[in-house]
């Protein structure tokens, strides 16, 4: 599906018929003819608008002749079982496309922005749509913060359901992780390289966004690691739960044993003590307790009870 989007007086953004100079062409999953219709009508690198719909594809920045493109990484929740997905945005003089396989959030996002932004051909709007990346990322590491520092707050009442949503959270913040290294440098490379132009405050807002991200990245390997001791301190908990378990039902089983043991003894049909005296029922029964009274102070002793 292949889309224009122009200005609409000084704060909104209109969806418009066809191309014009100065609009955003959004591409999302576009079918074989649509390609070749891009490929043709913008004269586009192929091979790079299909890099551009694979939605592991690498975070890079490369040049083409009077087209820049720059492969970038954002957090969704809109493809099954995926944390993050690449596109791809194509920057020239008189157009700007982004091309991917799912309608991101990040494009949403794009509609609602208004006023800020104004020509999409402007080195501006470039810059916005970087932070609009930096911005996705770092809402998203800190609302699993959130929820983490929550959960933090009563680890005593973590539960299995509990420790699933961690390894989630963990499985999310791993794939950030490794793409964040891969945006910081794109970034990067965008900011030295010549071919795309620059204000020298536009310059400065790629620095400060190159900042933000490294700064996300230490975020995001702090709430790491805290899901890991948390882990580690539910497995512990588990463990030693398990083991008082185990202990307790030990202790029951001896306590069972012991009458178990002296009744299975007279009742055989041997000649044993006392076994016609009146009071062998009470004479047992202390019997029982006495040693009882012995195997409670010896497990109490080494602390097996407390």
């Amino acid at each position: 599906m292949i889309e224009y989007y122009g200005k609409k007086g000084k704060d909104q953004i209109e969806k418009i018929e066809g191309f014009k100079e100065g609009c955003w062409v959004s591409v999302v999953n576009p079918d074989e003819k649509e390609i070749k219709e891009l490929v043709e009508k913008f004269s586009l690198n192929k091979e790079s608008v299909l890099d551009g719909l694979d939605i592991h594809e690498n975070s890079r920045f490369e040049v083409d002749g009077s087209k820049t493109y720059i492969y970038l990484t954002v957090p969704t929740n809109k493809i099954a079982h995926e944390n993050d997905s690449s596109f791809l945005i194509i920057y020239g003089k008189k157009q700007l496309i982004t091309i991917s396989k799912t309608n991101l959030e990040i494009f949403d996002r794009i509609l609602n922005e208004k006023s800020k932004f104004i020509d999409f051909t402007i080195s501006k709007n470039l810059v916005r749509l970087l932070f609009l990346v930096s911005r996705l990322f770092e809402d998203s590491v800190r609302k699993i913060r959130k929820e983490i520092r929550k959960n933090r707050r009563e680890l005593s009442k973590l539960n299995s359901k509990d420790i699933e949503k961690l390894i989630s959270y963990e499985d999310t913040l791993n794939d950030y992780n490794s793409s964040f290294k891969a945006t910081i440098n794109t970034y990067t490379k965008i900011l030295r390289d010549k071919s795309t132009k620059f204000l020298k405050r536009d310059e400065e807002r790629i620095e400060d966004l190159i900042i933000d991200l490294n700064e996300t990245l230490g975020l995001c390997e702090q709430t790491l690691k805290t899901i890991s001791n948390m882990r580690t301190y539910y497995s512990t908990k588990l463990s030693n739960d398990l083991n008082k378990t185990v202990t307790v039902l030990t202790m029951v089983t001896i306590f069972i044993s012991i009458p178990t043991l002296i009744a299975s003894i007279y009742g055989m049909n041997v000649i044993l003590p006392f076994q016609n005296s009146p009071h062998i029922f009470g004479f047992l029964m202390v019997l029982i307790l006495l040693i009882i009274g012995v195997f409670f102070f010896v497990l109490k002793k080494v602390n097996l009870i407390k």
